[in-house]
């Protein structure tokens, strides 16, 4: 195997984490969070132009998921300027498609609605995987200040920062859906179960005190019948197990799974006074913690002197309490001292009367301090 093929090799594993990660993020309900119209209608304000969207990018199809100035909700790939801005780590901006020869045969140029120029910075995770663009166009040639470029690339990272939200949330829903629907079986399991446990087991213990009595000897024919009553239990019990151990409870503890090897995020579960319950691979690789070293500490070890002093810790749980959700972008400690600059959610768990009884905290690495001058 030469050097070009392990490079389309990779290409191609990455694509399908890239497609993986698009079809995850394409379960949000975008219209929910009225922030995703918000940044899209600020882009297309600021940038002056007459469109702009949030597109997802799949195999075959671009999905406007949001939208200012048009109505189409998907468009097929191989017209989309999207494929082209997703390979680039940078804002893609093309002043006049009509003089870039990838558009020779492009229809959105050459045909109703004929496109002149388009911006679009991609929506990249932690991973590095672009799953879209936050994009602009417009019939007319034109260009980005650099104001406006670099504001259109600060809402594109406000854009993943939401979704991310968004999908945590869906899937901690998820999760306490499957955990409730779980009990209420067990209880319901329980009702129906005990008369089949009893009954083989009061044949079991009728036929024992028979012989323990006196009024019956052993024989042939009664070892039989408590062996069948036995075999009866024994399979009542098993079915059992079976019926506990539903879909639901497999892929809860698939999630639990899902989320303990998770990489690129730090996910941690706190208790109602933030400290540490649980503690995911990402958290241990990004904070240099294992999860006996860490557990039962308040998250506020993470935080900086100034942000201690300051009382950053305690406000974000305040602001998750009274508003579900807090946000921070800000410096953070490693075990070894050193820093990261990382955006944070906290968002608040609910038991069934409303009641705060715990968070969940997720941290992704955005830069490391790379200084010599320590804090």
């Amino acid at each position: 195997m030469n050097r070009y093929q392990e490079i389309e090799i990779a290409v191609d594993k990455t694509e399908v984490e890239r497609l993986k990660a698009v079809h995850s993020f394409l379960e949000i309900d975008f219209e929910k969070r009225k922030e995703f119209q918000d940044i899209v209608d600020l882009a297309a304000r600021l940038c002056n132009k007459p469109v702009a969207l949030i597109t997802l990018l799949d195999e075959n199809e671009n999905w406007i998921k949001v939208r200012s100035g048009v109505n189409h909700q998907v468009m097929p790939r191989r017209t989309s300027f999207c494929q082209y801005a997703i390979n680039q780590d940078e804002m893609t901006i093309i002043p006049d498609t009509v003089q870039d020869h990838r558009f020779d045969d492009n229809d959105l140029v050459h045909q109703d609605p004929n496109v002149r120029f388009y911006a679009g910075a991609p929506l990249a995770l932690g991973s590095g995987l672009k799953l879209g663009t936050l994009c602009l166009f417009d019939v007319t040639p034109g260009n980005l200040d650099e104001i406006q470029k670099s504001t259109l690339t600060v809402l594109a990272r406000q854009v993943v920062f939401l979704m991310e939200l968004e999908l945590s949330r869906q899937l901690l829903e998820k999760q306490m859906q499957d955990i409730k629907a779980k009990n209420e079986s067990l209880i319901k399991i329980a009702y129906i179960q005990s008369h089949n446990i009893r009954q083989p087991l009061t044949s079991i213990m009728a036929l024992v005190n028979l012989i323990k009595d006196g009024y019956q000897e052993v024989n042939e024919e009664w070892i039989h019948m408590i062996s069948e009553a036995t075999n009866t239990l024994d399979q009542r019990i098993h079915e059992i197990v079976k019926e506990s151990l539903a879909e639901k409870d497999i892929k809860a503890l698939r999630f639990n799974k899902m989320v303990e090897e998770i990489e690129d995020y730090a996910i941690l579960l706190l208790d109602r006074n933030g400290n540490v319950e649980n503690w995911n691979k990402g958290a241990e690789i990004l904070k240099g913690y294992k999860a006996h070293e860490i557990i039962g500490k308040n998250f506020s070890v993470f935080y900086t002197h100034p942000d201690l002093v300051n009382k950053v810790p305690e406000s974000l749980i305040q602001q998750a309490v009274m508003s579900g959700v807090a946000k921070n972008e800000g410096w953070r400690l490693r075990k070894d001292g050193s820093r990261f600059w990382g955006s944070i959610l906290i968002t608040a768990i609910h038991n069934d009367s409303g009641e705060v009884i715990g968070f969940t905290k997720v941290t992704r690495l955005l830069a490391n301090d790379n200084s010599d001058t320590g804090l």
